[in-house]
């Protein structure tokens, strides 16, 4: 079983987000061309992704409004009836990406006509502090996808470390994830105000809410082998961190649950493990579309007040810690 790791970090931040991160995936095979197939059918509205998810779950997952699937560039047509790809073929932090960009250019050629691909998970908590050539490389990325496969979308999750180095126009990146993790084990219990923390500190940094992608914690640390930080969210909890991501970003391209299966040291207990959560998560993706509206006109609020119109103050930078990457 082929399973993707996120990587809890600990936050200097009372209201920290989380990190994650992968393993190597298949290689990208033949590059010779798809033939292409029949375009999905979707409502229009949001599409869902729940990650760390085994092959064998994916069915399951449909059946919860999941139809969007984070996947080797091998996997596409194991997805279920219907289901998109969120092709993974990038790097996590500072680690290597895992196809060059030679290859990574042959394999957005190969699969640009696939309707099935959504698109390309291009790098994991990229820090530029730490490697400064990751956002060249980002960009480079990125450009191929929009040359070669335009409908396509170029996607990186973001956590709190200084996100102003990767702002669009150094990365040309088409979409990006945020992942505050609201409810902790400690005494703080949920607060989801972080949520709206990390939005100001993505708009701050140049980033419009119509990029950013809610990452929706579905996990906690009480059964896990490593981090103990985070703890997973009762079904009223979680409930009230789905209200706190409409209220900010009502319409997002798409939305990530981390996690839907365990990994040893940072994600247990998970979603695959609460069928009360599992229904909360289901009401929330077969939901109507909602309706456009008018774009605020206000300011993001205030991360710290909630008040609209005052700057907040900027996240303090996580200190990277080993991540997840376990192998189980």
């Amino acid at each position: 079983m082929r399973t993707h790791h996120f990587a809890a970090i600990a936050a200097t931040a009372a209201l920290a987000g989380g990190v994650f991160g992968y393993l190597v995936h298949p290689s990208a095979g033949s590059a010779s061309p798809v033939v292409p197939v029949a375009a999905p059918r979707h409502t229009s509205g949001t599409l869902h992704v729940a990650l760390n998810m085994p092959a064998s779950d994916r069915t399951r997952a449909a059946a919860l409004g999941f139809n969007l699937f984070d996947v080797g560039p091998d996997e596409i047509d194991a997805l279920p009836k219907d289901g998109r790809a969120l092709v993974w073929v990038g790097n996590t932090t500072c680690g290597g990406f895992d196809l060059s960009a030679d290859d990574f250019g042959s394999t957005v050629r190969r699969l640009a006509r696939d309707p099935r691909v959504y698109g390309w998970y291009l790098s994991d908590e990229p820090n530029p502090a730490e490697c400064p050539g990751i956002v060249g490389q980002i960009r480079e990325r990125a450009d191929l996808i929009h040359r070669y496969a335009p409908g396509q979308k170029a996607f990186a999750s973001l956590t709190d470390w200084p996100m102003a180095p990767l702002k669009p126009s150094a990365t040309h990146l088409d979409l990006i994830g945020l992942d505050p993790y609201p409810c902790r084990s400690d005494a703080s219990g949920c607060d989801p105000k972080a949520i709206g923390t990390m939005v100001a500190q993505a708009g701050r940094a140049g980033f419009a809410r119509a990029m950013m992608v809610p990452v929706i914690q579905t996990f906690g640390q009480a059964c896990s082998a490593g981090e103990k930080n985070w703890k997973l969210p009762t079904s009223a909890q979680l409930t009230t961190i789905l209200s706190q991501w409409d209220a900010l970003l009502p319409r997002p391209a798409f939305d990530i649950s981390y996690s839907w299966g365990r990994q040893s040291d940072w994600a247990c207990p998970t979603l695959a493990d609460s069928p009360g959560l599992q229904q909360v998560m289901k009401l929330h993706n077969t939901r109507p579309a909602r309706r456009p509206s008018s774009p605020p006109t206000t300011p993001d609020p205030d991360p710290t007040t909630g008040d609209p119109g005052t700057p907040g103050p900027t996240t303090p930078s996580c200190p990277a810690t080993p991540d997840g990457h376990d192998g189980t």
